[in-house]
C-alpha cells in the first residue's frame, strides 16, 4: 500500500458527502505498531544493548587512543621545536664564527698581500738599480773601448818614431819606480 492509498483510507467519504476521519483504521495500525515495537524490544533488547555497549567501548577506546596519539604528537612537536630552536641557535653561532673567521682571514690575506706588494716593490727597485749600474758599467766599458780605439788610431796616425820611443821609455821608468815603491812598503 502506498502513502497516498493510506491517506485515502484515513479520509473516507461519509454518507453526507464530506470527509470523515477513520479512527478505527488509525487505532488498528497504532496497536500493530506498538506490538511490533514491543516484540522487537523484547527480542533485540540484549543484542541492541550489547551492540550499544560495545560501540560505546570501541568509541571510548578510539577516543583514548586518539588522545594518546595527540599527546605523543604534542610531545614530539615540542621536542622537534626545541631541537629546531637549538639548531637555529647553532646555525646562527656557526654563521657568526664563519663571518668572524672570514673577516680574520680577509685581514690576513690583505696583510700578506700588502707585504708581498712591498717585497715586490723593493725587489723591483733593487733590480732597477742593479740593471742601471750594469747598464752604466757596460756603457762606460763601451765608451772606454771606443775611446781607446779612437785614441789608438789617432796616435798611430799622428805619432812619429821618436815619440814612440819616448813613450816606451817613460812607461818603463814609471813601472820600475812603481815596483821600487811597492818593495819598500
Amino acid at each position: 500500500m502506498t502513502d497516498f492509498e493510506i491517506i485515502n483510507l484515513l479520509l473516507t467519504n461519509s454518507s453526507e458527502g464530506g470527509n470523515v476521519f477513520n479512527w478505527r483504521f488509525v487505532f488498528e495500525h497504532t496497536v500493530n505498531l506498538v506490538l511490533l515495537l514491543g516484540v522487537l524490544v523484547y527480542f533485540l533488547k540484549d543484542s541492541v544493548r550489547n551492540f550499544l555497549v560495545e560501540r560505546k567501548g570501541s568509541i571510548s577506546s578510539e577516543i583514548d587512543h586518539a588522545q594518546h596519539t595527540i599527546s605523543e604528537a604534542k610531545k614530539k612537536y615540542e621536542e622537534y621545536a626545541e631541537k629546531l630552536k637549538g639548531i637555529e641557535d647553532e646555525i646562527n653561532s656557526i654563521k657568526d664564527s664563519i663571518v668572524k673567521q672570514g673577516g680574520t682571514e680577509r685581514e690576513e690575506i690583505v696583510k700578506h698581500a700588502n707585504l708581498a706588494s712591498e717585497n715586490i716593490k723593493k725587489e723591483a727597485q733593487e733590480t732597477i738599480q742593479f740593471e742601471a749600474r750594469r747598464a752604466k758599467q757596460e756603457i762606460q766599458s763601451e765608451v772606454v773601448t771606443l775611446a781607446l780605439a779612437i785614441a789608438e788610431r789617432v796616435i798611430k796616425e799622428n805619432l812619429s818614431e821618436p815619440d814612440k820611443q819616448r813613450f816606451v821609455d817613460d812607461f818603463t821608468n814609471n813601472v820600475g819606480d812603481e815596483k821600487w815603491h811597492q818593495s819598500q812598503h
